[in-house]
């Protein structure tokens, strides 16, 4: 797993790529808001808000679920079972949890360079949303 130069101990913990993935999502996020609307920053952040949140993601985790292979899942089952030791302002524990999943999800495509994975759930289920 010697992927972007990272040593496998990235992977093991799955709240570390959950961090990670947080950043990745905002970014893929805002990035398409800036390429694709003509905003100002403060809607930008706004359409950016509903979208990057615990309840959305909570929803993308869900609907991603029954296409992951044997690792993701496993990265996935991880995320579940880790201690978090916090809750979003505005969602439930198990949205939480469950965006937490995602995060790790995507913290995991990223480390192993699956760009094209980040991108095709990217297309498929979040694009409609902004």
């Amino acid at each position: 797993m010697e992927k972007l130069g990272l040593s496998e101990n990235y992977y093991k913990n799955v709240l570390v790529l959950a961090y990670l993935g947080d950043s990745v999502f905002t970014l893929m996020v805002r990035r398409y808001l800036v390429k694709n609307h003509s905003l100002k920053a403060r809607e930008l952040n706004k359409i950016a808000n509903n979208v990057v949140c615990a309840k959305t993601q909570a929803e993308l985790m869900n609907s991603l679920r029954d296409s992951l292979n044997e690792d993701e899942l496993d990265i996935v089952m991880r995320a579940r079972n880790s201690h978090i030791n916090s809750k979003a302002k505005h969602s439930t524990l198990k949205e939480y949890s469950l965006a937490t999943q995602f995060e790790a999800l995507l913290g995991y495509w990223y480390l192993n360079g699956n760009i094209t994975k980040l991108d095709q759930m990217f297309d498929k289920y979040v694009k409609e949303r902004l």
